[in-house]
């Protein structure tokens, strides 16, 4: 049976922790090579961490800064995608209600009313858009839709125009029913709330208020186009006055024209604030790029130091491992010896 004596003992327990302590050190370089941080700051501080707790700080609140950045980008990206949407589809609208206005053809009139009706559908559909789970146009009310169907906003309007003659007494009854706080829109068509969607802070000094709702007026007014084009779809509106249909088709189409300026002004102004969050996202970067050189100053690791480093642990650690190998492959003749 083979012994050990008490320096063969001593030597293998000596050869281990070399290897432990070689192999714990390789592991200490290779995480500093990696985040260019020392692993034991406050080593490299003298136990004085004010100045780097500072700098954490300053990174933690750029951090939520640039989370708040992102959203905001999503959301009003999506907003004026949507605002798009709508432009666009007000503008193919109106070319087809002015040809129905300038005849007398009922089915012109009929048909240009059905795809008013497919458009407000999709009008309602973009501005009950949601991003990131919450709702766009409904304001502080981000889990509601911000409107109702479009069939159900159509049979409000349709009770609104019941009594109407013409198309000016259906003009009249439209803009009530969609401009007044008591109107059906308020009261029926926009779930929302009026209270704006709460300010995000995007900086120090910087805060965020989205507070475009499907109520807003220049929304609303392509709304109101629309809808009230849409009535068209029904060949008895106004007795089946094919005349009076095709005013009305005329009139829808020029309030639909005016329409269009304070839906660019809207545009705008979300435009402004599209770039303004890109201007601050730059800054947020310039200061976390600043913050972080600082702290690497304070606390950085050298990588060509630390390289250097690990490339005289590799050599100790396999010369141990040599050592170890031949001292392992002792025979006993060569012990004897």
């Amino acid at each position: 049976m083979t012994s050990l004596s008490i320096g063969d003992m001593a030597q293998s327990l000596v050869l281990r922790r070399q290897n432990s302590n070689l192999k714990t050190r390789m592991g200490t370089l290779s995480q500093e090579l990696v985040t260019g941080l020392a692993r034991d700051p406050g080593k490299r501080l003298s136990g004085d961490f004010t100045p780097l707790a500072a700098i954490e700080r300053s990174l933690t609140v750029l951090g939520a800064y640039k989370t708040a950045l992102t959203e905001a980008k999503v959301t009003t990206d999506a907003m004026q995608a949507s605002l798009g949407t709508l432009d666009d589809m007000s503008s193919g609208l109106y070319p087809g209600l002015f040809l129905a206005g300038s005849s007398v053809d009922p089915t012109l009139v009929t048909t240009a009313g059905v795809d008013a009706m497919g458009k407000l559908e999709h009008a309602v559909s973009v501005l009950n858009t949601q991003a990131a789970g919450r709702s766009l146009f409904s304001g502080a009310a981000t889990d509601t839709p911000a409107l109702v169907s479009a069939d159900d906003i159509m049979s409000g309007l349709r009770t609104a125009v019941s009594g109407a003659v013409t198309a000016d007494d259906v003009m009249a009854a439209a803009a009530a029913w969609f401009g007044t706080q008591t109107g059906g829109f308020e009261t029926q068509a926009y779930q929302g709330s009026a209270t704006p969607a709460g300010p995000v802070r995007l900086a120090d000094g910087h805060l965020l208020s989205l507070d475009i709702t499907a109520a807003d007026p220049a929304l609303r007014g392509v709304i109101r186009g629309v809808a009230t084009a849409a009535l068209l779809e029904d060949p008895e509106l106004l007795g089946g006055d094919a005349t009076a249909r095709a005013e009305l088709a005329q009139q829808a189409a020029e309030h639909l024209l005016t329409a269009e300026r304070p839906l660019a002004t809207l545009r705008a102004e979300l435009g402004n604030t599209q770039n303004r969050i890109e201007t601050i996202s730059a800054e947020n970067a310039s200061q976390t790029s600043a913050m972080e050189i600082a702290r690497t100053e304070l606390i950085g690791a050298d990588p060509y130091d630390t390289a250097t480093e690990m490339e005289a642990v590799q050599g100790q650690l396999e010369t141990l491992y040599t050592v170890t190998a031949r001292l392992s492959r002792l025979s006993l003749a060569d012990f004897l010896t």
